[in-house]
């Protein structure tokens, strides 16, 4: 009875001793459902035919790599005209038009490749959802050293991008944030973080670059025109990234249009 009575207490001990490993070696994950594993220092794949422009990593994604608890946050907006380069917050636009990313950075004075992320609510219908893409703006080879890039008519694209993106394109998951300096940013001007609204979301990479040069082609802007169709009622919204191969910052996605105060830019489609 003894040996019998050691056993048990052994086979209990084991168990426990189970338990405990269990419990140290399950660590935090993301949810399932979240469009973004963080808001920085984060890894996201566009959602192009093509793939991303500069593949570093082999597998269509790029680096999110804000260095600073509120910086990038300054230098890309997006504008109605390349002649407003500090752009402004458009609300109530139409299913088509025609929007500018502006570069007005003082540091870099430059950006080697633009990303566009779109954004509908998760609970609209948006299964039948076309969205054609055009983007037109400069291309170079970017530099070793990080400077800017010395440019003129023959880097200059009409046409980088002509796409079109459909509901499949959207990313997995949803998401009320997206990836910016500080936690929990918005996607739109105005959005309630409180009140957990969800998006689907998709990045596009427009092929080109935005430089600060107002004796450029639209003053170093990329022009997008886009057509939105099969998306019948609702709001849909435009924010924008930009990406350097070398900078201060290192390689990486360290910039975006702010959405929060002053200085913010954004577009919001409503139909």
């Amino acid at each position: 009875m003894q040996s019998n009575g050691k056993t048990m207490r052994l086979g209990a001990m084991t168990a426990s001793a189970i338990l405990l490993m269990l419990a140290v070696c399950i660590v935090p994950v993301s949810a399932d459902n979240d469009v973004f594993t963080d808001n920085n220092q984060t890894y996201a794949a566009v959602s192009n035919n093509a793939g991303a422009r500069f593949d570093i990593f082999g597998n269509d994604t790029y680096y999110f790599n804000f260095t600073k608890p509120t910086g990038g946050l300054n230098a890309i907006h997006i504008t109605d005209s390349p002649s407003s380069l500090n752009g402004a917050v458009y609300t109530g636009q139409s299913a088509s038009g025609t929007l500018y990313i502006s570069d007005t950075s003082t540091d870099t004075q430059y950006h080697d490749d633009v990303i566009l992320l779109f954004a509908v609510p998760a609970e609209a219908s948006y299964s039948n959802l076309n969205l054609l893409v055009n983007a037109s703006g400069y291309q170079w080879a970017p530099t070793g050293d990080g400077s800017k890039p010395v440019l003129d008519g023959g880097y200059y694209h009409d046409l980088t991008l002509s796409e079109t993106f459909v509901s499949a394109d959207f990313r997995p998951g949803t998401s009320a944030w997206r990836p910016a300096p500080l936690d929990d940013y918005p996607i739109y001007y105005g959005q309630d973080m409180g009140v957990n609204e969800q998006f689907k979301i998709m990045l596009i990479d427009l092929y080109t670059g935005s430089v600060n040069q107002t004796g450029l082609v639209d003053s170093g802007t990329v022009k997008v025109d886009y057509c939105l169709t099969g998306y019948d009622e609702g709001v849909a919204y435009f924010d924008a990234y930009a990406w350097n191969n070398q900078s201060a910052q290192a390689q990486g996605i360290s910039w975006t249009n702010r959405i929060i105060g002053t200085g913010s830019s954004g577009w919001a489609i409503s139909i």
